[in-house]
């Protein structure tokens, strides 16, 4: 355990040092007038991550076959992922109050299952979507050949996961994987059944749009920052950074790689790199302040939807 928590700290070291050596690249006045050209305009983001949650829990919503409140998986979906962002727990911080939560409203094997194939579903999108627009990227956006060809690796490696990913929703592995962490918290192990493929199709179908509607907050950054930029250029951004996001996952909340991804993904488009600082601050920003609001909430209210 010792061990575990000196690598976690050494990690997040590793995080801090990139982060700071990113701002050390240009000049901190330059940094600050970035900043300031997004304007009040940039607190609109977190009404976008608002949407993209919406979708994500109506996702969720399916997977459980509509046995959950909307309400109660959309307060579950604020709360959970902030803790998930808070805590340097590897993303599944907040994990166990979700668990808590849905378990009130239906059999803890169930819960757990769903819970599993949200996350597998938005993953394999993930990892399909990001290998995709980079290996366009890399046709079609010069750069040297070391960064064309890790490129291409990447998304032939991220579109394999998400194929894997779908054979394993497809199959009774997750409700078997499901029901042996249910047994291990004392609860009861139900059947193991294959999703639906309707079921998986919904599910799959909302949070895809609730990607699409994450690649708002890119577009709206874009324009605050007076870039000239097309619709490919949003979706090639959403895409490297969720790449740079699984190559970089085990540094705490990706603390530098991000910074570091955006400086170079905006060096690849022929934007500014004070720009790129003041693009990945204000994506921090809103993912602090959201994460901020749906901890408080619980904190104040307790459990209640």
């Amino acid at each position: 355990m010792l061990d575990h928590v000196w690598v976690r700290r050494g990690l997040l070291l590793v995080g801090v040092a990139l982060c700071a050596y990113m701002v050390s690249r240009f000049p901190l006045s330059q940094i600050g007038d970035a900043c300031l050209q997004l304007g009040p305009w940039v607190f609109l983001t977190p009404l976008i991550a608002m949407g993209w949650f919406a979708a994500n829990s109506t996702a969720l919503y399916h997977l459980l076959e509509k046995r959950v409140p909307w309400a109660a998986l959309f307060w579950n979906r604020l709360v959970g992922e902030g803790y998930n962002s808070l805590l340097p727990a590897a993303g599944v911080g907040g994990e166990p109050l979700k668990l808590r939560l849905l378990a009130r409203y239906v059999e803890t094997h169930r819960a757990v299952v769903a819970l599993i194939n949200d996350r597998l579903i938005d993953n394999a999108l993930a990892f399909a979507y990001s290998g995709g627009t980079v290996a366009v990227g890399a046709f079609t956006i010069h750069m040297t050949a070391t960064v064309e060809t890790s490129m291409i690796t990447y998304a032939a490696a991220g579109i394999g996961i998400s194929v894997v990913f779908v054979v394993v929703m497809v199959t009774s592995a997750s409700s078997r994987l499901g029901g042996r962490i249910a047994k291990l918290l004392g609860a009861e192990q139900l059947g193991h059944e294959r999703m639906r493929l309707s079921v998986l199709v919904r599910a799959a179908l909302w949070t895809g749009m609730g990607k699409l509607i994450g690649l708002l907050e890119i577009a709206l950054l874009f324009h605050l920052l007076d870039l000239s930029f097309t619709i490919g250029d949003v979706f090639f951004t959403a895409g490297a950074l969720s790449a740079a996001g699984f190559i970089g996952g085990a540094i705490p909340q990706g603390l530098g790689v991000a910074e570091a991804a955006t400086v170079g993904i905006f060096q690849l488009l022929h934007f500014a790199g004070p720009a790129a600082l003041a693009f990945a601050l204000a994506r921090r920003g809103r993912t602090l302040l959201v994460s901020v609001i749906g901890v408080s909430l619980h904190l104040m209210f307790g459990r209640t939807p």
